[in-house]
């Protein structure tokens, strides 16, 4: 069973600002540490079969420069 205080208490929230040449935009950065290599983490992230696991199912070409959409959860 997952312990959703932890998981809450694991992750780091930052709000600060960014100047862009359009102007200045608001930024929020979200960052958590896993016990798992570089490499794993990154197969969770991008592989498309994995991403379901915590987020939603995912279409598209997940690469750089690609396009991809999460696709909505339905209610039943």
């Amino acid at each position: 069973m997952t312990d959703v205080t932890h998981d809450i208490s694991d992750v780091r929230r930052q709000v600060g600002r960014r100047a862009f040449k359009a102007g200045e935009a608001r930024v929020v950065t979200v960052t958590r540490a896993y016990d798992a290599s570089l490499d794993d983490v990154w197969d969770a992230c991008t592989n498309p079969e994995r991403i379901p696991r915590w987020l939603l199912p995912v279409t598209g070409e997940l690469r750089l420069g690609g396009r991809y959409q999460l696709e909505a959860m339905r209610a039943v």
